[in-house]
């Protein structure tokens, strides 16, 4: 391996080019996760107005909480470590757009403010959550067979 060149990288690939896919790969995923919340952020402030203190830790909660209860279901199953490669269709980072659309589906004058900024976060963070789970799941089985 010349100087130039990275572990695990194609020959003549430069190492910056090697170090940049490394480094979308590693933020991929936290990287489709805050562009998906920005998002939903927006979308209640734009369907419900300015929130109050309150309704902005209605929507920490909602995010938090869809985030534990999916953490829970999945613990069995948890990696021991943060892996560093994910599926190259995750970059493209689709699925904020899924979550985003669930976030507009929400009939906000049944729920009212307060708990539409709630659900707002919680669907978000399920959403994409779900997606890349089914994404994960899916490229498994075609490369396993």
């Amino acid at each position: 391996m010349s100087n130039g060149e990275m572990e695990g990288t194609p020959q003549g690939t430069s190492c910056l080019a090697g170090a940049i896919g490394r480094v979308t790969s590693i933020l991929a995923i936290p990287y489709g996760y805050t562009v998906t919340l920005g998002a939903a952020a927006l979308l209640a402030v734009a369907r419900l107005g300015a929130p109050s203190e309150v309704e902005v830790l209605f929507f920490a909660v909602g995010a938090v909480l869809g985030f534990i209860l999916l953490a829970a279901l999945g613990r069995p199953h948890l990696a021991q470590e943060i892996p560093m490669r994910v599926p190259w269709l995750v970059v493209f980072n689709f699925f904020p757009i899924a979550a985003a659309v669930a976030v507009i589906a929400i009939p906000t004058r049944l729920l009212g403010k307060g708990p539409s900024y709630f659900a707002s976060s919680f669907l978000a963070t399920t959403v994409y959550v779900l997606c890349l789970a089914a994404l994960v799941r899916v490229r498994d089985r075609l490369h396993n067979g």
